[in-house]
């Protein structure tokens, strides 16, 4: 997704939120991270400006001039958006390609003072799909391919050398902004690589002497234990508990940047017990020998132009953009769910880390407008960058409602625009994929299962990936169907059929009032052991009078509600839950989920994010010999609302199969995700097709003629015409 080339400098307001300005209208208007641009490919391209701190924005977009001054005739309208963020989406009916469009902002400072409006600038849409190589997907690896294997199956990878297997391949440089990798201290290694050009940075501009400024990191603000691989994140090494200890500087009472033994035996916060900030930086992966991998502080206006002007410039050089790894919304690893010195996600701060993210990235476009840059696991609105890699994006293992719900996520970013490298991860492999699961099915089925689930979601602007970390072995994994010409989708995926294999008209609920009917004596759901806010909602119900309702106005949230059940050992049972959200962002969003049943098998967490109607989900897990445990409902690292209703625990496999179909010009996809349980030919059932295929196999080759279709829980059939 190329962008034409910036003409202009990287001016000082590039500092952005450090850098106060007078009380006047925005200025450097950006689309699309240009001025004016005449070749917009993102059909919701993000918009930007620079402003005295804000409280909220207004943008409004329209396709003549004259236009813009009435709302009514505007192409959209954001309205009023309470926001400190600098940079909003496109989120208005589909813009026409070829079409010029007008744009202005109206901006609220910290006080709630409307700004005069900006002068209007303009952008043109060219919107085109992405170029894929094979007939029918578009591909990419991550650390691998050669010349020769990237000319035959890749279209995007992390090696420049491939370009000399076919000039047209997109070449990613691997990247980290939110963490960096330091030799460990046993070693004796020199600092290297990014370490060595942030710490010359630092003495460069007189930040430092020597060395890396520690207000740079992420610091635990208390002890932390924190569980890592020890040397290299890989199968083989062993893994440790440690606690890291936190730096408080309250503790360092004389102010010389450290707790000597005088002030170590009279701590005034005994739960902070580093003696300098370097003890409590945050671990991500591993620590050494021989080395160890940090939590960097992406809100240090310092380490975001190191970022923006020095090092992502050098390391995307000959390169046709950057992959940011370890990129999520909140502190990475550990630093997510415990106190941070640097993130205390408190009040209006409870997104900093996500939008002081947003904004780093915004200097790293503007600075870099014509490279492509994703990152690992992104998924913010705005993106403020080109897309992200979603490098556990689906598997076999994944049941079927969350399955279906990643399929729904990479649509709607494919519908945005948004440059999507989406990864299917395989089972068990005792040499190619150490990491994956150990599941009673065969690869080739596992492979034609990964590569139905991409067919289902391909667009524009998707990647298909198949591997799973290390990687080392990850071209041995990719196979022949991969290849076959099914045409293009012809619409949506759609529902195929539906069997309901156990039904639960005749079944017992194992939970007391888990449809929310009966309150307690404080109008609290009885039953249910109740952590604030929760509240009964009789406006807002799936069924019956009333559904149990949460808000949220602060990531910090974690508000467990639980019912305690006996179960039998060693036995089945389906989980199934309705839940409404609006708004829910960040985190594991809104969950239902089994716990404290040792040794059981399955059962993962439903999970809620984004805004819809009533969904329902379901998930089966088996007991192991303690059967004694509980159900659960909550919040979790998220703001906004959600909704539960009609909790039910039922005894026994109640599964509710459902296959999925897409149609291509020369085929039809079908797949049948695994909904838990077994997945051997007692699941298989029979589907009439709407016409005569072939089906595909493996290793590319076709099979006879069939008019219908038998599949088992957990798998695909990918059928040319």
């Amino acid at each position: 997704m190329p962008r034409k080339a910036a003409s202009f400098l990287i001016p000082t307001w590039m500092l952005l939120c450090s850098t106060v300005l007078a009380a006047e209208c925005p200025k450097n208007l950006r689309c699309e991270w240009l001025a004016n641009p005449d070749a917009v490919v993102d059909p919701c391209p993000e918009f930007y400006w620079e402003s005295v701190p804000q409280s909220a924005f207004r943008l409004v977009v329209a396709k003549s001039a004259d236009d813009l001054a009435n709302p009514a005739a505007c192409v959209w309208d954001s309205g009023k958006v309470e926001s400190r963020l600098p940079i909003v989406e496109y989120a208005g009916p589909r813009l026409d390609n070829g079409v010029t469009y007008y744009w202005r902002v109206q901006v609220w400072d910290q006080e709630n003072r409307p700004l005069p409006e900006t002068p209007m600038r303009h952008f043109r849409l060219d919107v085109q799909p992405m170029r894929h190589h094979l007939p029918s997907i578009r591909t990419f690896i991550n650390f691998a391919g050669s010349p020769d294997f990237a000319r035959e199956w890749l279209d995007l990878c992390f090696r420049k050398e491939a370009k000399q297997g076919r000039s047209d391949i997109i070449t990613m440089r691997y990247g980290l902004v939110s963490t960096m990798v330091l030799p460990h201290p046993s070693t004796g290694r020199p600092l290297s690589g990014k370490a060595k050009e942030l710490a010359d940075f630092c003495v460069e501009r007189g930040l430092t002497k020597e060395g890396i400024l520690e207000d740079m990191f992420c610091h635990f603000a208390e002890d932390t234990p924190v569980r890592l691989h020890v040397g290299s994140e890989n199968t083989t090494s062993p893994i440790e508990t440690r606690t890291c200890p936190g730096w408080d500087s309250r503790n360092d009472r004389n102010g010389d940047g450290r707790v000597d033994d005088a002030e170590f035996a009279k701590l005034v916060n005994p739960k902070a017990q580093a003696r300098e900030p370097r003890e409590a930086r945050i671990p991500i992966y591993y620590w050494g020998p021989p080395n160890d991998d940090f939590v960097m502080n992406v809100g240090h206006p310092a380490y975001r132009q190191f970022m923006a002007t020095v090092h992502a410039p050098r390391i995307c050089k000959d390169y046709d953009g950057i992959y940011f790894d370890t990129v999520p919304t909140d502190v990475p690893a550990r630093g997510r769910n415990r106190p941070v010195l640097e993130y205390p996600r408190k009040g209006k701060e409870h997104d900093r880390w996500l939008r002081d993210l947003q904004v780093l990235f915004a200097q790293m476009k503007l600075a870099l407008p014509d490279k492509i840059i994703t990152a690992n696991g992104w998924n913010a609105n705005p993106m403020v960058i080109d897309g992200r890699q979603s490098e556990g994006w689906e598997r076999m293992a994944r049941q079927a409602d969350s399955w279906q719900r990643e399929i729904d996520i990479a649509l709607d970013l494919d519908r945005r625009g948004k440059f999507q490298l989406i990864q299917y991860n395989p089972i068990f492999h005792p040499e190619l994929a150490t990491f994956g699961e150990k599941l009673p099915i065969s690869h080739d089925r596992d492979k034609l299962f990964g590569l139905a689930t991409y067919l289902l979601t391909h667009g524009d602007f998707t990647y298909f990936g198949f591997g799973r970390h290390p990687y080392r072995h990850a071209t041995k994994q990719w196979f022949k169907a991969m290849q076959c010409d099914i045409g293009k989708p012809e619409g949506p995926y759609f529902l195929f059929a539906e069997v309901e294999r156990v039904r639960t008209d005749n079944m017992k609920n194992l939970l007391e009032n888990g449809d929310f009917e009966t309150a307690d004596a404080q109008n609290n759901p009885a039953g249910w052991r109740i952590v604030e806010p929760v509240e009964l909602d009789t406006g807002v119900k799936h069924g019956g009078r009333c559904s149990v309702k949460i808000t949220s106005t602060n990531k910090t949230i974690n508000n467990i509600n639980k019912q305690y059940v006996q179960l039998k050992p060693n036995t089945t049972y389906t989980l199934i839950v309705w839940a409404k959200v609006k708004d829910i962002l960040g985190g594991q969003g809104a969950g239902v989920y089994p716990y404290e049943f040792e040794e059981a098998k399955g059962g993962g967490a439903l999970t809620w994010k984004g805004t819809h109607d009533w969904r329902e989900m379901r998930t089966l897990f088996t007991t192991g010999t303690d059967a004694e445990g509980r159900i659960s409902f909550r919040v979790y690292g998220a703001t906004g609302t959600a909704w539960f209703d009609d909790i039910q625990l039922y005894e026994g496999a109640v599964m509710r199969e459902r296959i999925f179909a897409r149609k291509y010009t020369r085929g039809l996809v079908l797949a049948k995700p695994y909904v838990g349980g077994p997945m051997g030919d007692e699941t298989r059932t029979q589907h009439k097709l709407p016409g005569t295929f072939r089906p595909l196999k493996v290793d590319g080759t076709l099979g006879p003629p069939i008019g219908q279709v038998w599949l088992r829980s957990g798998e695909a059939a990918i059928l040319v015409e």
